[in-house]
């Protein structure tokens, strides 16, 4: 690896996650070489966008893991927006077996983020192996105070299927990002974000290499890995930053002199 691709990633890693496309629009200017700067794109998370899929209606969250060239495939049609030619597609048990996640997560969405978006992308690896990416994009509404609210997450898995002992080893990298942007009269204006990776290896009972089973093994591995990210985002960033402003801000309490009749 390059000392200007070390140096590009290093800085990106200590840029506020909400202002990924804003850093990486600044250090292209900076580096010269268009084949440094695309490398760091492709290991560097952005925010998500939000896809239309003109056959379902439905919204999908756009992403390296569907995208081919300037095109993004939708999970709920198999299907490129924008169309291309000779696009890649997947086999058809795995295209069934991504259809019933995607189903099943969003679901799981609903229940636990109470709105927003979420996806599912599966692709071949091998014979006996393959991998996917569980994503939710949820933005809250600006209430009492709190001007931005955003959460993202990605959870990516790689299954590796032993046959003979009908078992399947699952490999989870788990990344959340974390942004609020406080404007209040009293309070004044903070900003708060920030992002945690973790991984975890799990090993479960598989009759079936491409059966429901993976289905609902997977979505607790991301609920799981998802509780602890987020027990882990309220100690470290939520918890810190109570501590620091309790330490530097005071809070005067008017008092008015009560007159007897």
């Amino acid at each position: 690896m390059s000392e200007i691709l070390t140096s590009g990633l290093t800085l990106m890693r200590r840029m506020p996650p909400g202002l990924g496309d804003k850093s990486i629009a600044g250090l292209s200017k900076l580096i010269d070489d268009e084949q440094t700067v695309d490398q760091i794109c492709q290991r560097v998370d952005k925010p998500f966008q939000i896809g239309h899929c003109s056959q379902t209606g439905q919204e999908f969250i756009l992403c390296e893991y569907n995208r081919d060239g300037d095109s993004y495939r939708s999970p709920w049609s198999n299907q490129y927006q924008p169309p291309i030619s000779d696009a890649p597609h997947l086999s058809d048990a795995l295209r069934k077996l991504e259809v019933k996640v995607n189903e099943e997560f969003n679901q799981y969405r609903r229940l636990y983020y109470d709105g927003g978006f979420s996806s599912v992308y599966f692709w071949d690896v091998g014979s006996n192996s393959f991998a996917c990416v569980f994503l939710i994009k949820r933005d809250c509404d600006p209430r009492e105070g709190v001007a931005k609210a955003c959460w993202e997450s990605t959870n990516l898995i790689q299954a590796e299927i032993t046959p003979q002992s009908k078992s399947v080893k699952y490999n989870i990298t788990s990344t959340v990002f974390l942004q609020i942007s406080v404007e209040d009269a009293n309070a004044g204006v903070m900003d708060l974000s920030g992002g945690l990776t973790r991984q975890y290896q799990e090993h479960k009972p598989c009759a079936d290499p491409f059966g429901e089973n993976h289905v609902y093994n997977m979505i607790a591995l991301v609920e799981n890995m998802e509780g602890k990210l987020r027990s882990s985002l309220d100690m470290i960033y939520v918890g810190k930053t109570r501590e620091i402003l309790d330490r530097t801000r005071h809070v005067e309490i008017k008092k008015e002199r009560v007159r007897l009749p």
